[in-house]
């Protein structure tokens, strides 16, 4: 449980990844290039790059708030339609729920060996 709240944490403070981590990627092989520039929320980082699971090139897009914190991760295939692969926000709330979930399980528990 202290590894989920500590987690829980993590989401509510931390950045996940900065900007400066996504830099280093541009040295891959893997990668077309990596270019940052502002949103209305933000610092975007734009990385293209080609991924065994996918056929030829995609490009994901890093959403940052004003202080570097990442916001949410699309992806681009094909010159499709981008997708939400990751949301601050939504996995906030699972975390939450999760533990939740659990304290309540362990709460059952404990009810039924008194």
């Amino acid at each position: 449980m202290k590894d989920d709240i500590k987690n829980l944490y993590e989401l509510f403070y931390s950045s996940v990844v900065t900007p400066y981590n996504l830099l280093e990627n541009a040295k891959l092989p893997n990668y077309s290039y990596v270019n940052y520039y502002m949103g209305d929320d933000g610092l975007i980082a734009e990385m293209k790059c080609e991924i065994e699971d996918y056929q030829g090139q995609v490009i994901f897009y890093y959403n940052f708030d004003k202080e570097d914190k990442l916001e949410q991760v699309f992806i681009e295939e094909n010159a499709a339609e981008k997708k939400l692969i990751y949301d601050r926000k939504t996995e906030q709330k699972y975390q939450i729920n999760d533990i939740l979930k659990k304290w309540m399980e362990n709460s059952d528990n404990m009810g039924e060996a008194i």
